[in-house]
Formats: structure tokens, sequence, C-alpha cells
């Protein structure tokens, strides 16, 4: 089972932690059921970038981006090579 580790963050997970997550549950999804409130203005339906990551280990293991989400991601804050939606 895929394990994501969210770094800590004052605002939305202050202590930090680690996620074990089924395979193919987007990292919003897996944020929004272990109650760490990111931001998702569109309902996950991949129309904006409020929900916008930066995955700092593990990129490789994720599913391949696609089209929209990376046409997406061109508008983000704060793009980096590494970020999904």
């Amino acid at each position: 089972m895929p394990i994501i580790k969210i770094l800590p963050n004052a605002e939305y997970c202050p202590q930090g932690v680690e996620l074990s997550v089924a395979a193919g549950t987007s990292i919003c999804e897996a944020l929004l059921e272990n109650n760490i409130h990111i931001e998702h203005a569109c309902e996950m339906s991949c129309a904006c970038t409020t929900c916008h990551v930066i995955v700092k280990e593990g990129f490789e293991s994720l599913a391949p981006s696609e089209d929209e989400e990376d046409d997406l991601l061109d508008r983000a804050w704060c793009l980096k090579p590494q970020s999904r939606l």
C-alpha cells in the first residue's frame, strides 16, 4: 500500500503525518479522507489549481499526469517539476 508522507505545515498539518492509502487514490482524496483540509475549490473536478501540491519524494511512483492536469498546472502558484493536482 502506498505511503504519503505529509511534511509539517503550520496551517494544514502542524506535526506532519504518514498516510497509508490504497493504490490509485489521488493525493487530494487521501489528504481530505485523513482530515487534512487542503483547498479544493472545484471539488476535485480538475478545474482549478487550489489543491496544488509539490511531491518531494516518490514522484515517479505516481500515475502520469493527463493533459488536462498539465494545462491547469501551468497556472498554479509556485509551480515545480514535481507539482501535481
